[in-house]
C-alpha cells in the first residue's frame, strides 16, 4: 500500500495524460520492466530513457497499490488534463468501466 503523498507525487511523476495512455499497456505488461521502458521511450513521451523509466516506475507503482481507479477518476476530472486532451475524459471513462465496473 502507498500513502496519499506517494500516490500524489507517483501521480506526478507519470502524468495524468502517459498514465491515461499508457494504463492498459502497463497492467498487462508481462515482460521484463526494462523492455517496457524500451517500448514506451520509443512512443516518444520522453527525451531521455531515464524520463520514461520514472514514469513506467511510478504508473506500475500505482497500478500495483490497487489504487489505478483512483487515478482514472482523477484524470476524468481533471480540468487541465481535459484542456489539453479533450478525449482524456471519454478515454478514462472507458478504461474505468472496463476494468472497474
Amino acid at each position: 500500500m502507498i500513502t496519499d503523498k506517494q500516490f500524489d507525487d507517483a501521480f506526478t511523476a507519470a502524468g495524468g495524460w502517459f498514465f491515461l495512455t499508457q494504463f492498459e499497456l502497463i497492467k498487462s505488461w508481462s515482460g521484463s520492466k526494462a523492455e517496457l521502458v524500451d517500448l514506451i521511450y520509443t512512443k516518444g513521451f520522453d527525451a531521455k530513457r531515464t524520463g520514461s523509466n520514472t514514469r513506467v516506475s511510478s504508473a506500475a507503482r500505482i497500478i500495483a497499490a490497487g489504487r489505478g481507479k483512483e487515478a482514472l477518476i482523477k484524470i476524468r476530472n481533471s480540468k487541465p488534463i481535459n484542456r489539453e486532451h479533450p478525449e482524456a475524459e471519454c478515454i478514462a471513462n472507458e478504461l474505468l468501466l472496463k476494468y472497474f465496473s
